[in-house]
Order: structure tokens, then sequence, then C-alpha cells
């Protein structure tokens, strides 16, 4: 069984993961191998993930696993893989850049199933400008100011995944900027909005061409037993080997 989690992002993804990982015979990665993830136009790099997952669960190496090593969680995730005496039954990968290769996945292998979370709109663009922030201490932020100044270089006090931009305002980042689609709009936050609207309506076509293996759950069903249940039924698992929380919720690391 292989299970892919979605969802805009800022959407309990970190959770889902948590809650895939605490079944019997499971691994679940958490956005394994964003290096090279592209967004709609190269299918290869999640078609690799897909097959080796079940090549791993035919009983194949557990070595023979792309892994990012620059993602700390996903060396983590990977090391604990290799440490098991036997090889998982069950094994995922949660990420938001899997939606446009929906398609791509199930013509190599038809029983992939997607689960896709939902969160209300407002608190999700208002997360992503949040997590969007480049952190810094007071401190340093200071320092980095007049380092930019004195270099003539630009200030850089947050990423913009969602528009095309030349870097003046806006800090590129090399991994992360070629997973998301670009908007035309006025602010960041508008532009956070339009990917909003537009990750759920492509979501809503994908769940309609392939209703038993897309569904996209609310993000309160992470937070009860009664919707994890639901969640884990979609994608298969006896009612009887279902391991629930009451307190899954989990963090997502830093960009």
């Amino acid at each position: 069984m292989i299970i892919i989690g979605l969802g805009s992002g800022r959407t309990g993804t970190a959770s889902m993961a948590a809650l895939i990982n605490a079944q019997p015979d499971a691994v679940c990665f958490h956005e394994l191998n964003p290096t090279c993830a592209a967004h709609a136009v190269n299918p290869q790099s999640v078609l690799n993930t897909i097959n080796e997952f079940q090549r791993i669960i035919d009983g194949g190496d557990k070595r023979l696993l792309t892994v990012d090593y620059a993602r700390i969680p996903s060396v983590n995730t990977y090391n604990e893989l290799l440490a098991r005496d036997t090889n998982p039954k069950i094994m995922g990968d949660i990420a938001y850049y899997y939606l446009t290769y929906v398609d791509d996945i199930l013509a190599i292998n038809p029983e992939v199933k997607f689960v896709c979370i939902k969160r209300d709109k407002q608190a999700t663009v208002d997360s992503w400008m949040k997590k969007s922030r480049i952190p810094r201490w007071r401190s340093l932020r200071w320092a980095d100011r007049i380092k930019s100044w004195l270099t003539r270089t630009p200030y850089h006090d947050s990423w913009n995944f969602w528009q095309d931009h030349d870097g003046t305002e806006w800090a590129p980042n090399p991994v992360w900027d070629n997973t998301f689609p670009s908007f035309e709009a006025d602010s960041k936050r508008e532009a956070i909005e339009k990917y909003w609207d537009w990750y759920y309506e492509v979501a809503e076509q994908t769940e309609k061409r392939h209703p038993d293996h897309f569904r996209i759950f609310d993000i309160s069903h992470l937070s009860s037993r009664e919707g994890q249940r639901a969640i884990l039924a979609f994608c298969g698992l006896p009612e009887e080997q279902m391991r629930l929380s009451d307190g899954i919720h989990r963090h997502k690391s830093r960009l």
C-alpha cells in the first residue's frame, strides 16, 4: 500500500505523516525529496519515488531510495527504515507538490491512494505569510540591514514562492521556488490566495476523476479519532488494525 498525502501546505501535512507512521508496518516521509521536485513540468522525480516505494514493499533492498540529504527529517525516517528487521507493508510521503502528478502516478501504479487535507483559506494564507518570513534574531536583523546598505545588495526579510520576481524584494529560494506555481498579483498575500484557490480547484477536479483513489478531507479529521478512522478507511486499512491518536499534531519544520 502506497499513500500520498497532499494539501496546499500549512494544512497539517506533518500531522498526516505522523498518523500514517503510527500504523503497523508503515513508513511515511514528510517532503522526502523536494530538491528534485518541480511544479507540473517534470514527473520523473515523483514517479521514481513511487517505483522505489513499491520495490521496497515487494521485498526489495531498503537502501535503494532517493533521499534529499539536506532534509534532516527525511534522513531520520530513512534511517528508521533501514533499521527495520522487515520491509514495511505501507509506505508514503506527504507533500503538496504531488498534486499535478496524480494522473502520472496512477498510470504506473493504479493502487496508490491520495489523501488531500484542506484548511480554511484565510487561516492557510495567514500561516503561509508567517511561514515565509526569514527568521532572524533582532541583532542579526540589524546587522544584515547594515551589511545590505554597505554592500548595496538587497535586504530580504521573506521568501515569495508564488510570484516570479527578480530577487530584489524577496529572497530567491533554489529549492522551494520550483515547487509552486506562480501567479500575477499585486501582493504576496494575493498571490497566496490565488494559489489556495488554484490548489483546491485542481484537487476537486482530481477527486472527480479518481473518486476511489483521491479524496479531500477537512483538516479537522486529523484532530479526532473518527476523522482519522475515515482517512485510514479510505486508504484501505482494516479497522481492527488502525492506530488512532488524540494528539498527533506536529509543527512543520522551517523551510
